[in-house]
């Protein structure tokens, strides 16, 4: 290949790989699938010697003829990796956000929106009875109920079969996007649900607990005193519940779930009579 002149102005920022280098100082590199043939002597213009595989930036003239040939570096090629990596992400998102626009609405978006924060961001339940606590209503679907001190003071260990549920409520608000049929509309009243089904629950977890340590004091002071003992169980629920109390986490999950479900259910109708 004849080498351009000087004189000629030389294109540059294509991007190509080398297929092939000998000792001799020739080789080839491809550029959008093309091959063209390469002499160090004349195209190389790096201080490093060509390496087959390398991606090299690639400069042609005027003519089209090949001109320049330059190694890249590889801090150079992990930046642009990432910086498309990011763009490609960017995109995506867009992609997924305006799909999630049109099948959703922003009023929907935005109330979901109100539901996560409420879940993960602010505080539900303070709990004042061994210790003084607060909970996010994340961190709510971690603890265990299974006794008085464990739910005062368990901090949660790993990832709960509630907190699954949860996660696939919210996820259920999202039934329209992958079905267009009208009963895909009453998922959004999916985390409604959960919030009702699991603080039946755990209610029911707690005042058990409140029993069976009532049931082991009346053990401890024998089966005539089983009315003192009930009594005190009964004392022991009063004290929990006072212990108890709502913070505007609570509020945003149950307002937010009312919400959710009350477009679900308008939209199921509307569907239903189109």
């Amino acid at each position: 290949m004849q080498p351009s002149s000087t004189a000629a102005t030389i294109t540059t920022g294509q991007r190509g790989r080398i297929l092939a280098y000998q000792a001799s100082g020739q080789g080839s590199v491809s550029v959008a699938g093309i091959q063209h043939a390469f002499d160090v002597a004349t195209h190389w213009r790096s201080d490093v010697a060509p390496a087959i595989n390398a991606v090299v930036d690639v400069g042609f003239d005027d003519a089209g003829s090949l001109a320049t040939v330059s190694a890249v570096a590889t801090q150079q090629l992990a930046q642009e990796e990432m910086a498309g990596a990011a763009k490609l992400a960017r995109d995506k998102g867009q992609q997924l956000w305006g799909k999630a626009v049109s099948a959703l609405g922003i009023k929907v978006l935005a109330t979901l929106g109100v539901l996560i924060a409420g879940a993960f961001v602010f505080n539900t339940l303070g709990i004042r009875l061994f210790a003084s606590v607060s909970r996010t209503y994340w961190q709510l679907l971690g603890l265990s109920a299974d006794s008085l001190e464990n739910f005062a003071r368990d901090g949660g260990g790993g990832f709960t079969s509630a907190q699954f549920f949860f996660l696939t409520a919210i996820a259920a608000c999202c039934a329209t996007m992958a079905s267009s049929q009208p009963k895909a509309a009453l998922g959004k009243c999916a985390p409604l649900l959960f919030v009702v089904v699991h603080s039946s629950l755990l209610l029911i977890k707690i005042k058990g607990a409140v029993s069976e340590a009532g049931n082991a004091m009346g053990g401890i002071m024998g089966s005539r005193a089983a009315r003192m003992a009930e009594q005190m169980a009964s004392e022991m629920l009063g004290q929990v519940w006072q212990g108890l109390s709502f913070g505007i986490g609570f509020y945003l999950v149950l307002a937010a779930s009312i919400v959710l479900a009350a477009y679900g259910v308008g939209e199921y109708k509307r569907k239903s009579v189109c």
